[in-house]
């Protein structure tokens, strides 16, 4: 077995790692593979035979929460998204559209709350949360003036009806899956 391969240095790298994951995706790779090459370069100069050469080696190293710490100086953190988080929007916003033509106060408190969670999610970004934003909001709200302008006017049919539905259904349905690709993307 290699050094590098040892179960120590696989478990030290795991707790750097865990250590890491607040860290910007790319600098977490970078310092995990500094780290690596590290202790390769180690292990090649001064090849280990026990236990306590591995381990002395690693002590060397230092403390996987001190790496971390001094790898995060001037870095800003990016906190984990929960799989809540990311979801939530996903989903109460396409749910908000349809509400809205059903019960307008909760469709619009479904929606309210959609929309901030939009915005409190860290892995999208700004563009991406005005697309969705605009299509939560503006759309459902335009679909609902548009159908009380033509039930004032009395040409309120089924056809068009079925229009506002559809906008309102399938266009917040579009940018959750925007949002949910886009998010994809974004994610470590």
């Amino acid at each position: 077995m290699k050094n590098i391969e040892h179960p120590f240095v696989v478990a030290y790298l795991e707790a750097v790692a865990r250590e890491a994951a607040a860290l910007a995706p790319e600098r977490r790779n970078e310092l995990l593979a500094d780290l690596t090459e590290h202790i390769e370069v180690a292990f090649a100069a001064r090849p280990a035979h026990s236990e306590a050469e591995v381990k002395a080696v690693l002590d060397r190293l230092g403390n996987p929460r001190t790496i971390v710490a001094t790898a995060r100086e001037g870095e800003t953190v990016t906190p984990p998204v929960s799989k809540w988080h990311s979801l939530a929007p996903l989903i109460l916003l396409p749910v908000a559209g349809l509400l809205v033509g059903v019960s307008p106060l909760l469709g619009a408190l479904v929606m309210i709350a959609g929309v901030v969670l939009l915005w409190a999610a860290p892995h999208w970004s700004r563009r991406n949360k005005i697309i969705g934003s605009a299509a939560a909001l503006l759309v459902p709200i335009g679909a609902a003036l548009v159908g009380l302008a033509f039930a004032t006017a009395g040409r309120l049919n089924e056809l068009v009806l079925l229009i506002l539905v559809a906008a309102i259904t399938l266009v917040p349905v579009a940018a959750s899956v925007y949002l949910f690709r886009a998010g994809r993307h974004m994610s470590p």
